[in-house]
């Protein structure tokens, strides 16, 4: 499966309604050599996941319109999806649910998201090479 962007960056969701907080991670991410696909709601993730060859998914669970539970629990269990949130406790359950799922809370750092990120696809690359 082809994960990159036309550009051949790794394409990643970035669900996140707060402008504030998306605009950086979305420079920060195509520094780092990502392709990005973002979504201020959950319609909007869920339409970005059935229309994208994603590598990974960045959610906040609380948007204003939606949920991001939504996205995450509809994102395939080979995508690895980073869940960020103020609130730890309603995003644990989802780390335990659902494969390839790690919790970054806020504030986060933009470094260790990105290391998270790259970890996790690194795992990926390897469990697909070792099925």
């Amino acid at each position: 499966m082809d994960l990159m962007s036309k550009d051949g960056a790794r394409l990643v969701l970035v669900v996140e309604d707060d402008v504030s907080v998306r605009r950086p991670l979305v420079k920060f991410l195509e520094m780092h050599g990502f392709g990005v696909v973002t979504a201020e709601t959950s319609d909007e993730g869920l339409d970005a996941l059935r229309k994208n060859r994603l590598a990974a998914a960045v959610v906040d669970l609380r948007l204003r319109r939606g949920s991001g539970r939504d996205v995450v629990v509809s994102t395939p269990a080979d995508i690895p999806v980073i869940i960020f949130s103020g609130v730890p406790s309603e995003s644990a359950e989802l780390e335990r649910l659902r494969p390839r799922t790690r919790l970054i809370e806020k504030p986060y750092s933009l470094v260790l998201l990105v290391e998270t990120l790259e970890e996790m696809l690194a795992e990926t690359s390897s469990q697909n090479l070792h099925p």
